[in-house]
């Protein structure tokens, strides 16, 4: 009797261990399997999980893997992730302050002075953009109260423009140039800022921007100097020119406030995109200043086919692609 249990037993045994060589040999070839799957996909010699592979790769990260872009087209795909993550990351600082929340914690964890996102330098720009008015002001008073009132008043505009000392960027013109593409290029520093690229939040950024604008609108203006010295409108490019300078210069005084106010107070606006509103005021500026040149043709008598593929392509075409790529940001 003791003999036929232990016969028993031991089938029993046999049975499971073979049950359990058949999984293992089962799961094996399933391994096997599933990694000449993965085999049929490998990039640069890496193999991914089939998963990995569904989704949207980065695209900075994807140029290192493989080891640089081999098709220009590849660069369409992703928007270069991590230097966006790297410029929208909030930057809380280095120094320790070592006053513990919790004295007794008992992993000592240290506490890091936080920087603010409103920087001191923008008020800065401000009081540096105050004294530059204030010397406009003082040193050319005549010439300030005829380009505001020239604004509205085509009487004043045209006894500016009768003073010949008035040239595209000497005297009183290259200050306005100066104070209009400053705010200009605030604006568009500020838009970038809420957009979500904190790290651009820096003086030495905006100096680039800022030369930047500078030498893309003095371009602008020599191309338009050449194009008006080949077909002889010299006259009315210099008294469109001096009408843009005028609605600038008023624009500007309006808009620094506003983004003065929006820089220091943008977190009381937490439901709001000011990116987009930044984006719009910087488009109303173009078309208000589009349209107030637009009405000087008619103004001037001017509008010939000369003047208008002049205004077209050396006014607005610019603009256009600059706003193209802003909103592409």
């Amino acid at each position: 009797m003791v003999l036929v249990l232990l016969l028993l037993a031991g089938s029993l045994f046999a049975d499971a261990a073979e049950d359990e060589t058949k999984e293992r040999e089962k799961a094996r070839k399933a391994a096997q399997k599933a990694y000449r799957e993965r085999l049929k996909r490998p990039i640069n010699g890496f193999i991914f999980e089939p998963d990995s592979l569904g989704a949207r790769p980065d695209s900075l990260a994807m140029v290192k893997f493989t080891k640089g872009v081999h098709f220009a087209d590849s660069l369409k795909r992703g928007d270069m992730d991590s230097i966006v993550a790297t410029l929208s990351a909030v930057n809380h600082g280095k120094k320790v302050s070592y006053n513990y929340r919790d004295p007794y914690d008992p992993y000592k964890n240290p506490t890091y002075y936080r920087r603010g996102q409103g920087k001191f330098w923008y008020f800065g720009l401000g009081m540096c953009l105050l004294l530059v008015f204030m010397y406009y002001r003082a040193a050319f008073p005549k010439q300030f109260e005829l380009r505001i009132r020239g604004v509205l008043n085509p009487y004043y505009y045209n006894e500016l423009m009768n003073d010949r000392t008035i040239t595209q960027f000497g005297g009183g013109s290259g200050v306005v140039f100066v104070i209009t593409q400053a705010v200009f290029a605030a604006g568009i520093l500020l838009n970038l800022i809420f957009g979500g690229y904190l790290q651009l939040n820096s003086f030495f950024v905006f100096v680039f921007l800022y030369l930047a604008v500078l030498g893309a609108v003095m371009l602008q203006q020599t191309i338009q100097f050449l194009f008006a010295n080949s077909v002889n409108i010299e006259e009315l490019v210099r008294r469109q020119t001096q009408r843009q300078y005028n609605v600038n210069f008023l624009l500007s005084l309006i808009y620094f406030p506003l983004f003065l106010v929006f820089y220091y107070n943008g977190y009381k606006y937490q439901g709001v995109n000011l990116s987009h509103w930044i984006s719009f005021l910087l488009v109303l500026w173009v078309v208000i200043r589009s349209i107030y040149a637009f009405v000087g043709l008619f103004q001037d008598r001017q509008l010939t086919f000369l003047a208008f593929l002049y205004f077209c392509t050396l006014e607005i075409l610019p603009y256009s692609v600059l706003f193209a790529i802003l909103s592409r940001s």
